[in-house]
């Protein structure tokens, strides 16, 4: 089948290989199956889509730099943060904003990942997949008292538009069993446009 844009799927599971599917992302005209729980998320101004669960919600939010998108457990009020979900931005031009091309900003933002004052790396990895690069790493954040979180994170790179990605799922460490269970089906189908 011929399509018009080359869709890259990351499968970002920290244990598992990436593999790219070939179906791209849902959009208006086209539909692909969610698993049985959720249903697909449009992301329309990066011509992506990510999975969020029935009871989830869903809040996107522009910048001069960058678009963000956060798919959360909690309703995301104003002043608030939540505690579980999955958050994306997207910075395109990324040379022209950081002095250095997307690729090398992901690699030096994930150096540092996880690497300050009360967190503890847990895992990392990195996969090419067609133009993108991923750089993986999971921490621990021990804020003060005993609501310790989790955050697993990725840092993409598109080596052809020089667009930055950050994919973050985090959940405070007593929920992220369960929690991962969503947040691990979310990373593995999220769908990126590889001419974004």
């Amino acid at each position: 089948m011929i399509r018009p844009a080359l869709f890259a799927v990351c499968s970002l599971l920290l244990m598992r290989p990436a593999a790219a599917q070939t179906s791209p992302p849902p959009t208006a005209g086209r539909t692909v199956a969610a698993p049985v729980g959720y249903n697909w998320q449009l992301l329309p101004e990066v011509n992506a889509a990510v999975l969020k669960p029935f009871t989830w919600n869903y809040k996107a939010e522009a910048s001069r730099d960058a678009q963000a998108y956060f798919v959360t457990r909690e309703k995301i009020l104003p002043g608030k943060q939540f505690q579980t979900g999955l958050s994306l931005n997207v910075v395109r031009q990324m040379s022209a904003k950081s002095k250095q091309p997307a690729d090398a900003y992901a690699q030096a933002f994930t150096a540092k990942s996880g690497r300050g004052a009360g967190q503890q790396v847990l895992g990392q990895e990195r996969k090419a997949q067609g133009p993108l690069r991923l750089y993986g790493v999971r921490y621990r954040v021990a804020n003060s008292g005993p609501d310790a979180k989790i955050i697993q994170q990725w840092a993409i790179a598109n080596t052809t538009t020089d667009t930055f990605y950050l994919l973050l799922f985090e959940s405070p460490e007593k929920d992220w069993p369960l929690a991962w269970k969503f947040g691990e089906e979310m990373i593995r189908q999220i769908r990126l446009d590889g001419k974004v």
